[in-house]
C-alpha cells in the first residue's frame, strides 16, 4: 500500500474541508419582517426612531451604525422652535446664523437623548435594523429638570460678572459674562424668563445686553493720537501706550492686541498694568509712507481662553463690536550728512562720482542731504582711492580702493560697513583708468550698495 500518497489524499481532503467551512453560511432571518421596518410606526405621546444599516463582517460596527442612525432619525422628530424673544434674534443681521444653530440643536438633542428604549430589532442576510421609542412627557421632563440646571448656573455666574464689573475689573466681568452664556447654549433658542435682582428678565436676552453694555464701556485712550518719527528710528514703549478705563476707573490686567498697517509687530499681546496702561513698540520704522496706523483693540481672544467656552458662543461672542484706539504715526523724512574723500591716484576729487551718486539716489528715496553732521540723523562716510596695477599691452590698469560706512546720529552705532574690492579700471592713460575703476563703482552704488543702506536705515539700531 502507498502510504504517503495517501498521506497526501488526506492533507488535500482537510485543506478543501475548512475552504468550505470558512464561507459565511446564508442567514435566514427566524423571523418574518415586520411591520414597522416596512411602515413608519406612529404612536401617540411618543417619538419614534427608526436605524438600519447594511451588514459587514464587523458586526459591532454595523450594530454600531444602525443605532447611531436610530438615535439621528429618533432627535430628528424633536422639532424646536427657535422664539422670537431668544438672544439669537440679537443677532438677525447674521446671516446664517440661525441655519448654524439649527444643526446644532440637532447634534445637542443627540448627544442628550435620555430616557428612550430599544423596542425592536430586526435583521436578514444583507440588512440590520434597530426601533428606538421615547417617551415625550419624559422627554419633557428631563429637558426641563436640565434646563432648570442650567438657568440656576447661569444665574449664578450673571451674578458674579456684575459684581466684578461694578469693581472695575472688567476682564473677570467679560469671562463670567460669557461663561453665563455658556451655561445656557443649549437654549438660546429659548427666551428663559426668569427673575434677576428683583426684576422679570429673559435670561439670554440680559446676558447679551451686559455683554453689550461691559463692551462699550470701556474706552482705550492712546497716550499720543500722533506721533512724528523719522524713517528707521524706534518707538519706544514709553510714546506707544494706552490707557483703558471705564466707569469704575482705569482696567488693570485687562488684555489689549495691537495691528501695525505696516507689518506685524512683536509682542502684540499685552495687558494693562495697575495704571489702566498697556505699552506697545515699534522696533523700527521702515515704511516709505507719509504715515501708518498704529490700532490696539480688546483682546476678545485672550479673554475668551480663559472661558469654558465652546465653539459656536465664541462665534457668537466674535460678533460683538471691539472697543478700539488709533494712533497715527507720521513717517518724518531722516536727513544725512555725506562725508565723501575720493582720490584717484593720491589726488582729490572735488566732485566724486560715489558721493554723487549717493546723493541722487538718497534724494530719490526721500532722504534729506545735509551737511552739517549736528542736524543730521546719520552720517555717511565714504573715502576711496586708486592705484596703479600694472599695464595690459597699451592699456593701463588701476585698482580703486576704499569703504563706506554709516553711523547712527544719535546712537553711535555704524549700522553699515562694506569695503571697495574689486573695482578695476583700464584706458590709455593711468588717470582715465582710475576714472574707470570709480564709474563701475559708482554703477554699483545705483545697482545694490544703496538698497543696502536703505535696508540698514530701514531696519534702525
Amino acid at each position: 500500500m502507498n502510504y504517503p500518497y495517501t498521506k497526501y489524499l488526506i492533507v488535500v481532503f482537510l485543506i478543501l474541508l475548512q475552504s468550505c467551512g470558512s464561507k459565511r453560511p446564508v442567514y435566514e432571518s427566524s423571523e418574518p419582517q415586520p411591520d414597522w421596518v416596512r411602515s413608519r410606526p406612529i404612536t401617540p405621546g411618543y417619538y419614534t426612531g427608526i436605524g438600519w444599516a447594511h451588514k459587514t463582517q464587523n458586526v459591532h460596527q454595523y450594530q454600531q451604525t444602525a443605532r447611531q442612525n436610530a438615535m439621528a432619525d429618533l432627535a430628528g422628530e424633536i422639532s424646536v422652535t427657535i422664539s422670537s424673544n431668544s438672544v439669537l434674534h440679537a443677532f438677525e443681521s447674521s446671516l446664517g446664523f440661525r441655519e448654524d444653530f439649527s444643526s446644532t440643536i440637532e447634534a445637542r438633542i443627540q448627544e442628550e437623548l435620555e430616557g428612550f428604549e430599544i423596542v425592536d430589532t430586526w435583521e436578514d442576510q444583507n440588512n440590520y435594523w434597530v426601533y428606538y421609542s421615547l417617551s415625550a412627557s419624559r422627554h419633557r421632563e428631563i429637558k426641563e429638570r436640565r434646563r432648570s440646571d442650567a438657568v440656576s448656573l447661569s444665574l449664578g455666574l450673571l451674578e458674579n460678572a456684575l459684581e466684578e464689573r461694578e469693581n472695575g475689573y472688567l476682564r473677570l466681568a467679560m469671562i463670567q459674562l460669557i461663561n453665563s452664556m455658556e451655561a445656557i447654549n443649549n437654549y438660546f433658542d429659548d427666551p428663559l424668563p426668569v427673575e434677576f435682582r428683583d426684576r422679570n428678565i429673559l435670561l439670554g436676552n440680559e446676558i447679551f445686553n451686559e455683554l453689550s453694555s461691559t463692551l462699550s464701556e470701556i474706552i482705550i485712550t492712546p497716550g499720543q493720537s500722533q506721533v512724528n518719527i523719522k524713517r528707521g528710528q524706534e518707538v519706544s514703549s514709553d510714546i506707544l501706550k494706552f490707557k483703558v478705563s471705564s466707569n469704575s476707573g482705569p482696567a488693570s490686567d485687562f488684555p489689549l492686541l495691537a495691528r501695525y498697517s505696516e507689518r506685524p509687530v512683536r509682542n502684540n499681546r499685552v495687558r494693562t498694568g495697575r495704571d489702566g496702561y498697556g505699552h506697545f513698540s515699534i522696533d523700527g520704522v521702515r515704511s516709505s509712507a507719509a504715515f501708518e496706523t498704529f490700532t490696539v483693540f480688546a483682546d476678545i481672544e485672550a479673554i475668551l481662553a480663559e472661558t469654558n467656552s465652546g465653539p459656536f458662543t465664541r462665534r457668537l461672542i466674535r460678533r460683538f463690536s471691539l472697543p478700539d484706539a488709533n494712533v497715527r504715526i507720521n513717517i518724518l523724512k531722516p536727513v544725512i550728512a555725506l562725508k565723501s574723500k575720493e582720490e584717484n591716484l593720491d589726488q582729490e576729487i572735488k566732485a566724486g562720482k560715489l558721493g554723487i551718486s549717493f546723493r541722487k539716489n538718497a534724494m530719490e528715496a526721500g532722504y534729506i542731504i545735509n551737511n552739517d553732521p549736528e542736524e543730521a540723523d546719520y552720517i555717511v562716510f565714504i573715502t576711496a582711492n586708486t592705484i596703479a596695477l600694472g599695464e595690459t599691452g597699451a592699456y593701463k590698469n588701476a585698482l580703486l580702493t576704499g569703504s563706506i560706512s554709516i553711523k547712527n546720529n544719535t546712537s553711535g552705532n555704524i549700522i553699515y560697513h562694506r569695503e571697495l574690492e574689486g573695482f578695476r579700471g583700464s584706458h590709455f592713460g593711468l588717470e582715465l583708468a582710475g576714472e574707470d575703476a570709480y564709474q563701475k563703482a559708482a554703477r554699483r552704488m545705483e545697482s545694490s550698495f544703496f538698497r543696502e543702506i536703505d535696508e540698514a536705515i530701514r531696519k534702525g539700531s
